[in-house]
């Protein structure tokens, strides 16, 4: 099944709570961080992206899921990305 990027972010913190928050509510997703080993001090730009990833049948609830957390004030002011659906 193939796994589709729902979330961006740069902030380590942020990308954790909405994982918990996506598995709460049934969205199976996994981090998966481009930081570079050993280069801890980009974070900015593709590589300082950490990426929340679900499969395809989840990516719409999860994309929700986030907006909602996102209106109901549950994000931190670091900027971060909903991705749009493929």
């Amino acid at each position: 099944m193939s796994e589709q990027m729902i979330y961006a972010t740069y902030d380590e913190m942020q990308a954790e709570r909405l994982r918990l928050h996506l598995q709460r509510y049934g969205v199976p997703c996994r981090l998966r961080s481009m930081r570079v080993g050993g280069f801890q001090g980009i974070t900015f730009g593709p590589l300082g992206e950490i990426r929340l990833m679900t499969s395809a049948p989840y990516a719409a609830k999860g994309r929700r899921l986030i907006e909602q957390a996102a209106l109901d004030g549950l994000l931190s002011n670091v900027p971060g990305k909903v991705e749009e659906a493929e």
